[in-house]
């Protein structure tokens, strides 16, 4: 991604709505990778799942293809299903969307909202 996923979702008005407002990723609750077990939810994970250069004939490119999966973690399934909707609205622009999934947890009673977002850079 050309730009750092926390930073693009950190400054949209509706996923800040969500999980709320922070002044660096530290205080957020938007992690890279796995949010620690005492987070409080809502919260986004984001993970790199590939980043492929591109090969050319003469060679590796300097171009990219990037999936980064962002999984949307809420109390309800209505709450995970808004915040995976903001996640979707502050990256519509920057790449495309290649695949979401909902999944319960019985054992925290939350719900999840996965998606799989793909960016060439």
């Amino acid at each position: 991604m050309s730009t750092n996923p926390y930073t693009t979702l950190n400054t949209n008005a509706g996923v800040r709505a969500i999980v709320g407002n922070a002044d660096s990723p530290q205080t957020s609750k938007i992690y890279p990778g796995i949010a620690p077990e005492s987070a409080a939810i809502p919260l986004i994970e984001y993970n790199v799942i590939t980043d492929t250069p591109f090969s050319t004939v003469a060679g590796t490119s300097n171009a990219h293809s990037e999936s980064i999966q962002f999984s949307c973690h809420a109390l309800t399934y209505a709450g995970a299903k808004a915040l995976a909707d903001a996640v979707h609205t502050a990256l519509e622009g920057t790449g495309y969307q290649t695949f979401r999934t909902d999944s319960y947890h019985p054992q925290t009673k939350t719900h999840s909202v996965f998606l799989d977002w793909s960016f060439i850079y």
